[in-house]
């Protein structure tokens, strides 16, 4: 099964519960703007994760902001990644459910539960 358009994940860790809305909060990180209380992000670790997960991403450090990209074999899925220190955006195209499975689960490695800003929602992390 894949997604048929473009489809957004967003990640982000949070130490505590806050006062703002997830929607809130996903408003203020695509405007750049800073948000209190989120943790800072292991972004390295998490590049260096999605890398070996996709054998086939590429960092563009040249391009601003910078960016890893991935398209696979058949060159219709396709995904872009960017990101700040509290932050990782995942901007899908065409990618199939199973794809977008491991970047979820990835993040969620990083206690990064996905928000889907279609829906508005907020997942919670599974129980360890």
């Amino acid at each position: 099964m894949r997604r048929d358009q473009s489809y957004e994940l967003v990640f982000w860790h949070q130490g505590t519960m806050m006062a703002q809305s997830s929607r809130s909060i996903y408003e203020s990180l695509s405007a750049q703007r800073p948000v209190e209380g989120l943790s800072e992000l292991p972004i390295e670790s998490i590049l260096a994760r999605v890398l070996t997960s996709f054998p086939c991403a590429v960092r563009e450090r040249d391009h601003q902001p910078e960016t890893v990209v991935w398209q696979s074999d058949n060159g219709e899925d396709s995904f872009a990644i960017t990101w700040s220190a509290h932050h990782v955006r995942v901007e899908c195209r065409q990618l199939a459910l199973e794809h977008m499975t491991t970047l979820v689960d990835l993040a969620a490695s990083f206690s990064c539960p996905l928000y889907d800003p279609q829906s508005g929602r907020r997942f919670r992390l599974p129980a360890s």
